[in-house]
């Protein structure tokens, strides 16, 4: 798990009126919005007896510890202790981290992090939201699978043959192919060509999308924010789907899908019932291979795997996603974490932190792994390019 950047927390629809618990990073947070509609997020744990803010009330600006009714603001500040009346001011010290927060796209995003706001990369893109050329469904899905497995299934083009009947079969395997890579720090994206059966069910005009062998462009994207994949898949010239998942880590082993796919046909809600059966079965097909693949976490070399040329995609978020934890030093010390369980509250190291280090917080911040000073080589993966993968 990766600290310092951009994930989902919770549909916007879902926090309203009173605070929402939510779990990112093994860590836990409540939203709450403020007396203007404002989001944020706190750690959600009062530091006075430990009480869950969010099991407490919106107050104004602020939210109510249920234990004691301590106020927090927005900036995780106490502004109120009520057995002390309304004349005392609160010290410093007595403040929880407060994250940076924006909607987009129908969810709440949280920046869980401590780095300035000029070295975060930006949110995914979505042209598509609320674009009346295309038609909206949203869905969630949770996997008992580490983050990073989810989002390289969800990029991976070649399982499609053999593992969604919808749009792949094993006879065209081959003749799947990568046509172009692009990628940088935070993003990659890439086009294919491939072969998926004809619709053989749906009705008539169902069966007229799609002939038999031909080529489906597909164009799979991740973003580190978000632990994102979106992929475009244009059936025929006229007929495109967009899905965009925002993977965010519940825990090492948990991951909550937050899923919006986009229809640029068949835009009437009549179809609604139908799309989501079918993403719901992707999902579903997906679960059996991921949950069950060895080991829960992406290996470290792929030395220990066999790798091939369709693999190169993968291998960039694989390199981006390494950079992060061997030159930045963003991953979670997990087996730190777990030494304190129980005993001790950690929290995600945020803002507030770098622009106040003279307070000494009473929360300490989880343990990360130290940047690694000799990094080894990155495994190159047998392709045309010569892709490098990690």
């Amino acid at each position: 798990m990766i600290v310092n950047l951009w994930y989902v927390a919770e549909w916007s629809k879902t926090v309203q009126a009173e605070p929402v618990h939510v779990k990112m990073l093994g860590q836990d947070f409540v939203l709450y919005r403020d007396d203007t509609g404002k989001v944020h997020c706190l750690s959600d744990v009062c530091l006075h007896r430990g009480g869950a803010l969010s099991g407490g009330w919106n107050k104004g600006d602020t939210v109510a510890c249920p234990y004691h009714g301590w106020r927090f603001n927005g900036d995780g500040c106490v502004t109120f202790i009520p057995s002390e009346g309304e004349d005392f001011t609160p010290p410093d010290r007595a403040r929880i981290d407060a994250y940076p927060t924006q909607e987009a796209y129908g969810m709440v995003w949280v920046f869980l992090g401590d780095v300035p706001e000029e070295e975060r990369f930006p949110l995914p893109e979505l042209p598509e939201y609320e674009d009346p050329n295309w038609k909206a469904i949203t869905d969630e899905w949770t996997w008992k699978a580490e983050a990073a497995r989810v989002v390289e299934n969800g990029i991976d083009i070649a399982h499609a043959s053999f593992v969604h009947p919808m749009f792949g079969m094993e006879a065209t395997a081959q003749e799947n192919h990568i046509v172009s890579v692009e990628k940088n720090d935070y993003h990659g994206k890439s086009e294919n060509l491939q072969y998926p059966p004809a619709f053989k069910d749906g009705g008539f005009f169902r069966r007229r999308m799609r002939k038999e062998r031909q080529p489906t462009v597909t164009k799979p994207e991740w973003f580190l924010n978000g632990m994102t994949v979106r992929i475009q898949i244009d059936i025929n010239p006229k007929m495109s789907i967009v899905m965009f998942d925002a993977n965010t880590p519940i825990d090492e082993h948990t991951t909550r899908t937050f899923a919006t796919q986009f229809r640029s046909f068949f835009k009437h809600d009549f179809f609604d019932g139908g799309s989501r059966k079918r993403l719901r079965k992707i999902f579903a097909e997906d679960t059996v291979i991921v949950e069950r693949a060895a080991p829960n976490y992406l290996p470290e070399r792929l030395m220990h795997e066999m790798s091939v040329k369709d693999d190169k995609f993968m291998s960039t978020f694989r390199t981006a996603r390494r950079r992060l934890i061997e030159q930045k030093g963003w991953q979670i010390d997990s087996s730190g974490v777990a030494e304190h369980k129980g005993r001790k509250v950690l929290t995600i190291p945020s803002p507030g932190r770098r622009e106040h280090p003279e307070i000494d917080w009473v929360i300490d911040t989880v343990p990360l792994v130290p940047p690694v000073t000799q990094p080894a080589p990155l495994n190159p993966v047998p392709s045309e390019d010569d892709e490098a993968a990690a």
